[in-house]
């Protein structure tokens, strides 16, 4: 028994190590970076959209990253595979570009090129959808469709983890809390590498958010959220590809995890389908910045950036633990049950919002009735007096 025991621990020793090394080296290099970022005026300035009232350091993104990319490299050297290096010159692409986009402010097309050729590389070279294991009775999909999914889900997970990056603390908690969960089924598919990248990146993120988390000392900017968006897109392909399909126990052991990925992702997913759609419904550029993402409308409820990113972080995980009950259910059912799921959740967030302005509304006409009362009160006075 107690040889077992041991047997496992050392299974999972690397896992726990890698965490920890990224995490010490992340939580070591934020405060150069927060230094080095005033020094130099790399500050992102507060404007009418945005919550902070102070200039903030915008490159935190390049110590999470370089707390994942040092252990990654390791892991990669060791199994030396073409495609995880095309993988990794991938991300490195990603990350370059984040930092221009952090000095300089890239024109929006010129990042979504970028973004839409990383994806058609990374796909060539294996890493693509090739079967949804069900969903919307779709297994096998043509080599067109194959791409055409898999460029679409990597440019929208890393636009969503972008946008869904507005308060403290919240897209990197997100980001470590699904990098944990995909870990774990990467473990349970017997992918090491994979899974050993993914428990690396969540210790980045959990030193990062030492200084990301209310009061924020440092954001991630583009930098860090496109390595984010990126990584989470990544990690997810890799799972739903996870498993070959050679009989009925595999093909419902796939599915499981499809449904699992999906709700790993949702929240940020729904949430950049609704404001856009909203936009267009509004006859509006979707691509219009405005403040009605769910973080903005949670701030506007009263609630404050660490209660906010805490009660999204509970919305996460809630819809990861559904998607872990369904995982045996119809995935069709499934995946439309967890949109369902996080529609309510969200709805819910601007009901109160529309509940307390309809409140507000009230109470401000009723102060401007007692006005009134009081100024006729004072009228007859006078007119009594003369």
């Amino acid at each position: 028994m107690q040889a077992e025991e041991t047997s496992t621990y050392s299974e999972y020793m690397p896992f726990i190590l890698s965490f920890l090394t990224a995490f010490v080296i992340t939580l070591l290099l934020i405060p150069l970076i927060i230094k080095l970022s005033h020094k130099y005026q790399l500050v992102d300035k507060p404007d009418q959209r945005k919550v902070h009232k102070a200039p903030i350091p915008t490159l935190g993104g390049i110590g999470f990253f370089a707390g994942f990319i040092g252990i990654a490299l390791i892991w990669m050297i060791l199994r030396a595979r073409l495609a995880d290096v095309v993988m990794l010159g991938g991300l490195v692409t990603l990350f370059t570009m984040g930092i221009f986009d952090d000095m300089l402010d890239l024109r929006a097309s010129l990042k979504f090129l970028i973004q839409i050729g990383v994806a058609l590389i990374i796909s060539y070279f294996g890493f693509r959808i090739t079967t949804l294991n069900g969903v919307f009775g779709i297994y096998e999909m043509p080599v067109w469709a194959q791409y055409a999914f898999s460029v679409f889900l990597i440019t929208g997970l890393i636009n969503a983890f972008n946008l869904i990056d507005g308060i403290d603390g919240l897209a990197g908690g997100l980001a470590f809390i699904n990098s944990l969960v995909l870990g774990s089924i990467l473990i349970l598919q017997h992918n090491i590498l994979f899974a050993l990248l993914a428990f690396t990146f969540a210790g980045a993120l959990l030193g990062f958010l030492k200084y990301n988390f209310n009061p924020a000392k440092i954001f991630m900017g583009d930098t860090g959220s496109l390595v984010i968006g990126f990584l989470m897109a990544f990690f997810g392909i890799v799972v739903i590809s996870g498993e070959k399909i050679e009989s009925a126990e595999a093909l419902k052991l796939s599915s499981g995890f499809t449904i699992i990925v999906v709700g790993t992702l949702l929240l940020p997913v729904y949430d950049t389908l609704r404001v856009f759609s909203e936009r267009i419904l509004k006859k509006s550029s979707p691509f219009k910045p405005d403040r009605t993402h769910v973080h903005h409308l949670l701030i506007e409820t009263g609630a404050r950036h660490k209660r906010a990113s805490i009660i999204l972080y509970f919305a996460n995980i809630t819809i990861i633990a559904l998607s872990y009950l369904l995982r045996h259910s119809n995935p069709s059912f499934s995946i439309l049950l967890l949109f369902v799921t996080a529609a309510v959740l969200s709805e819910s967030i601007n009901l109160k919002r529309l509940l307390m302005e309809i409140a507000l509304g009230r109470k401000a006409e009723e102060n401007t009735q007692k006005i009134v009362e009081e100024n006729r009160f004072l009228e007859d006075i006078i007119d009594k007096e003369n």
